[in-house]
C-alpha cells in the first residue's frame, strides 16, 4: 500500500481521476462524466477572513457588499471557490477592488497574514492560525458541495472500495 496526497482544483483533480494519476479525488465541483462515479461528501460555505491587525478583526460579520472596492486575495478562476464567490458578486452587482490571484490556500493565508488583503476560502480549509481572523457574510451563505469520486471501473478493486467504505460509514450512507 502506497498513499500519496495531491491538492489542486477540482478541474485538475478530475483530469487525475481520469488519466489514472490518482485513485479517488475529494472535489467541490465534479462534472458529469459516465466514466466517473461520485457521491455528495459534505457541504461547505466561503468565508472572509483578515489578518489580526485589520479593521475588520473584532467583528464576527461582514455584508458581501462591504467588499466593494476592497483589495482581495482569492484562488484562481478554475477553482470552485472562486467560481462560487464570482457568482455571488456578480448576483449583487458588486464592484470589487483589486484580485491577487493564488493558486492555493496555504499561499492565500501567508497572503492575508502579511496584511495584502482580504482572502476568501472554503470554511474547511480556513485551518487554525492565530494570525488570522475569520469571519462570517451575513445573509445568504455562498457554498458549494464536495463530492468523493473515482473512476468507474475502479470503484471495485479493494482499496477504492475501502476507501468509499469507510467514507460513506462516515457520513452515515
Amino acid at each position: 500500500l502506497r498513499l500519496s496526497m495531491s491538492i489542486g482544483n477540482s478541474e485538475r483533480l478530475q483530469a487525475d481521476l481520469l488519466d489514472q494519476r490518482c485513485d479517488v479525488a475529494i472535489a467541490a465541483n465534479v462534472q458529469k462524466d459516465p466514466r466517473i462515479h461520485s457521491f455528495s461528501f459534505r457541504q461547505d460555505h466561503l468565508i472572509p477572513f483578515v489578518d489580526r491587525n485589520h479593521a475588520w478583526a473584532r467583528r464576527r460579520r461582514i455584508r458581501l457588499e462591504d467588499l466593494t472596492g476592497m483589495r482581495l486575495i482569492l484562488r484562481e478562476p478554475a477553482s470552485t471557490t472562486r467560481q462560487c464567490f464570482d457568482a455571488a458578486v456578480a448576483a449583487a452587482g458588486i464592484q470589487i477592488g483589486e484580485v491577487l490571484e493564488i493558486g492555493s490556500r496555504e499561499a492565500i493565508r501567508e497572503a492575508v497574514a502579511m496584511g495584502l488583503g482580504i482572502g476568501i476560502v472554503a470554511a474547511s480549509e480556513f485551518g487554525d492560525d492565530m494570525r488570522l481572523k475569520a469571519l462570517e457574510f451575513e445573509g445568504r451563505i455562498i457554498g458549494s458541495t464536495e463530492f468523493v469520486a473515482c473512476l468507474n471501473d475502479r470503484r471495485s478493486t479493494p482499496l477504492v472500495k475501502a476507501f468509499l467504505d469507510i467514507v460513506r460509514e462516515g457520513i452515515g450512507e
